[in-house]
């Protein structure tokens, strides 16, 4: 199975470096070209699987489009999971660092080991906007 993702490494490299552009606003060979036609060249690529395999692409276009629901309630499940799960991290590191700052005394933890007020501060920030994608 290693050969999918050298093929998609390849496809990634090949879409970096080349000269062709998958849109006329995008400058040649910047990130933001290389994203567009690496995406282009991927679904590009599934679409002609599926053609050879016999799939018909307006089947399941009619099909995406029936079970528009289902996946909406499924990806919207997922990132309050995903948001949920970052939350109780950054709850973890706010709340052991402020362990360590009041609670603990500074002997029995050297201060190369001690969790900083700037990352407590940056994971409180973080998980004031995870708590919006959880309750959303």
């Amino acid at each position: 199975m290693r050969w999918i993702g050298r093929f998609v490494a390849y496809v990634w490299h090949m879409s970096r470096t080349s000269w062709v552009t998958a849109h006329e606003d995008l400058r040649p060979r910047s990130a933001a070209s290389g994203l567009v036609l690496f995406l282009f060249l991927m679904f590009f690529i599934a679409g002609l699987l599926l053609v050879l395999l016999g799939v018909d692409l307006n089947s399941v276009d009619l099909w995406l489009g029936d079970h528009a629901h289902q996946l909406d309630a499924v990806g919207s499940a997922v990132f309050r999971l995903v948001c949920g799960f970052i939350l109780a991290m950054c709850a973890l590191l706010v709340g052991g660092g402020l362990w360590q700052r009041f609670v603990t005394p500074r002997r029995e933890v050297d201060d190369e080991d001690r969790i900083g007020l700037g990352a407590i501060i940056v994971a409180a920030l973080i998980g004031y906007f995870a708590w919006f994608g959880v309750v959303g």
